[in-house]
Formats: structure tokens, sequence, C-alpha cells
């Protein structure tokens, strides 16, 4: 029997989507404040976008660590379950004949 594939093409999907979901928002939403932060509007304009810039770059990171954690874990689930095994059925499941 062959060892299940944690790897499937439905699972590298999902992951290659949450890998675009977790650099594309935060980059949206960063961008979304710094267009509120003008020179005359707040003090220390500058400084406020580096911020903006600062946390969306540490969101991008963390994200790439939760994402990289469930991929082991994935890995990990599935070596532990090893291949599927089919043993003889339990006796109460047999179809008696008589």
């Amino acid at each position: 029997m062959p060892w299940p594939r944690w790897l499937d093409a439905r699972t590298r999907r999902r992951f290659a989507l949450a890998a675009i979901a977790l650099f594309a928002l935060p980059w949206l939403v960063g961008e979304w404040v710094k267009t509120s932060l003008q020179p005359g509007l707040v003090d220390h304009a500058e400084s406020a976008r580096l911020l903006v810039d600062f946390v969306v770059a540490g969101a991008m990171v963390f994200g790439l660590a939760a994402l990289v954690t469930v991929a082991c874990g994935c890995w990990v689930v599935s070596v532990m379950k090893g291949p599927t095994r089919t043993g003889d059925p339990f006796p109460a499941d047999r179809v008696q004949r008589p």
C-alpha cells in the first residue's frame, strides 16, 4: 500500500493561495493606511509611514512562519499515520450466511 500523499494538488493550491493572501493583504492594508498619512494632516508623516512599513513587514514574516508551521504539522501527521492498512472486518460487520 502506498503512503498517503499529504501534499496533493488540492493542498498545494491551498498553500499557494494562503501564501498569496498573507503577502497581499498586509501590503494592501498598509498602503490604504499610508494614504491617510499626509504631511499636513499628521505630525511626522514620514516616520508614521516607516512605522506602517515595519508593521506590514512583520505581519508578512509572521504569516509566512505560521504557514511553514502548518505545513510541517501536516507532514508530521502524515508520517505518524503511516501507510493505509486494511484488516479483517469486525465479526459483527461480517455478513452471516446460513
